[in-house]
């Protein structure tokens, strides 16, 4: 849990930076000016503020691919129960309709994904924001970040790449089981008065398990196997499951580098006067 606090007191911190006048690039203003003041009297200084490339980037690179990131993190956790929900339809013999809809839902999933990867990739490459060759600190902690986060990124793309694969083999089976009603008809020779056969039924839609992976089916073994029986409303050792445990696998690495890239945020947070959700508030500067 400790990682995930990391990275949304990030984000947040983030989000504060973004809309403050660092982030922007544009200098303090006095809090009010409703009163003239006297030309021999200095202006009081509300806040000191460190404009750099890093905090420019942090405010409008950095903390926009957070937030996708996170969103990410949802949309993956949300496949988990749909690829439960057919595992478990498919072992205890449920119609084809349950398994259709957690096949719907899955594919739901994969536009979104598709979307906020694609925009961390588009906010990582922006030329402007990160340096060619590190010349300060800042720009080593900047190009790390951007390291750290295009790691993550790609950890997503590979459980993107498990429910996209999953949703088009599940439907590319039912498209090649479709539209052969009159195939042993039109194969067939006539008979008496010119008449053909009656057609064969349509094929069973050829499911996932069928895209060469060893199932009761092709494996007579298995169906005296009591692993591979339904035990009420659990399954023993279904096949189907490792989908749902390799989204697992891939939580938790994407997990791990969410935390080491949270730490360099939250470490450049306040050298751009930020203030990280959690941590000890900054002393307010002394008026002069």
């Amino acid at each position: 849990m400790f990682h995930r606090l990391t990275a949304l007191f990030a984000l947040g911190a983030l989000v504060a930076l973004a809309a403050s006048p660092a982030a922007a690039g544009s200098a303090a203003k006095p809090a009010s000016a409703a009163k003239p003041v006297p030309a021999a009297t200095p202006l009081k200084t509300i806040e000191h503020i460190h404009i750099s490339p890093m905090c420019t980037a942090l405010g409008k690179v950095i903390g926009p691919a957070i937030a996708k990131v996170l969103q990410n993190d949802k949309i993956i956790a949300n496949s988990k129960p749909y690829f439960h929900d057919f595992a478990k339809a498919t072992a205890s013999g449920q119609s084809v309709a349950a398994k259709d809809m957690a096949v719907e839902r899955l594919e739901t999933l994969i536009g979104p994904l598709v979307k906020n990867t694609e925009a961390v990739d588009k906010l990582l490459s922006d030329p402007f924001a990160f340096p060619k060759v590190a010349y300060s600190e800042d720009d080593q902690k900047l190009l790390q970040m951007r390291e750290q986060l295009r790691v993550v990124n790609a950890q997503q793309k590979k459980a993107l790449d498990v429910i996209s694969g999953f949703v088009d083999t599940q439907q590319l089976g039912e498209l090649q089981a479709a539209g052969h009603e009159y195939d042993a008809a039109l194969a067939a020779k006539p008979t008496n008065a010119g008449q053909t056969p009656n057609p064969a039924p349509t094929a069973p839609p050829a499911d996932v398990l069928n895209a060469g992976v060893t199932n009761d089916k092709n494996d007579p073994a298995r169906a005296i196997d009591p692993t591979y029986k339904n035990t009420g409303s659990l399954v023993g050792a279904n096949p189907l499951n490792v989908f749902e445990n390799a989204i697992s696998s891939y939580q938790q690495d994407i997990q791990s580098s969410e935390q080491e890239a949270a730490k360099t945020v939250v470490s450049a947070v306040p050298r751009c006067g930020g203030h990280v959700p959690g941590g000890p508030v900054p002393s307010p500067t002394p008026s002069p």
